[in-house]
C-alpha cells in the first residue's frame, strides 16, 4: 500500500517537470536580408550592434559608416535593421525570440588579416518584436497616418 502511494506521488509531481515547456525555449530567427561591404575610409574601431529602427537613422548611419549610397531598401513600417561594424569577413547574423516581444540579435565573423573594417546589415521582421537587444522598437503610427 506506501509503495502504490509512493509511485502515486511521484507520479504526480514529476507531471510539473514533463510538462509542455516548449514556449520557453527560444526560437530561431533568420534575417529576412544581409548584405556585407567595407566601411569608409577614416574608421578604425568596431562599434556594438547598432539597432536601426527608421530610415531617419538608417541614412545617418549609412553616412557614418562612409556608404555612399544606401545598400539595401527597407520598409520600416513592417522591418528594421541591424547594423554590425567588425574587423573580420563574412559577417553573419545569428537571432532567436525569447518570447515576450524580445529578439536577441547577434554577429558572428571569421578573423580577417586585411586592414579596416567590414559592415554587415541584418533586415528582420518587426511582426511580434518590441525589444531588440533591450532596445524598444518605436511605433511610428503617427507619422504612418499623416503620409
Amino acid at each position: 500500500m506506501r509503495l502504490c502511494l509512493l509511485l502515486l506521488y511521484l507520479s504526480i509531481s514529476s507531471i510539473g517537470f514533463c510538462g509542455d515547456t516548449s514556449t520557453n525555449v527560444p526560437k530561431e530567427v533568420s534575417a529576412l536580408r544581409e548584405w556585407v561591404g567595407e566601411v569608409g575610409p577614416g574608421l578604425d574601431k568596431s562599434a556594438p550592434l547598432i539597432v536601426i529602427r527608421n530610415r531617419d537613422e538608417y541614412v545617418k548611419s549609412c553616412s557614418e559608416f562612409g556608404l555612399e549610397k544606401h545598400p539595401l531598401e527597407i520598409d520600416f513600417s513592417k522591418e528594421f535593421a541591424v547594423f554590425a561594424i567588425s574587423r573580420g569577413s563574412r559577417i553573419s547574423f545569428r537571432s532567436r525570440d525569447e518570447g515576450e516581444g524580445r529578439l536577441k540579435v547577434m554577429s558572428i565573423s571569421t578573423r580577417d588579416i586585411r586592414p579596416g573594417l567590414r559592415i554587415g546589415i541584418g533586415v528582420f521582421s518587426r511582426q511580434g518584436v518590441v525589444f531588440v537587444n533591450d532596445t524598444k522598437l518605436q511605433v511610428r503610427l503617427l507619422y504612418q497616418l499623416k503620409n
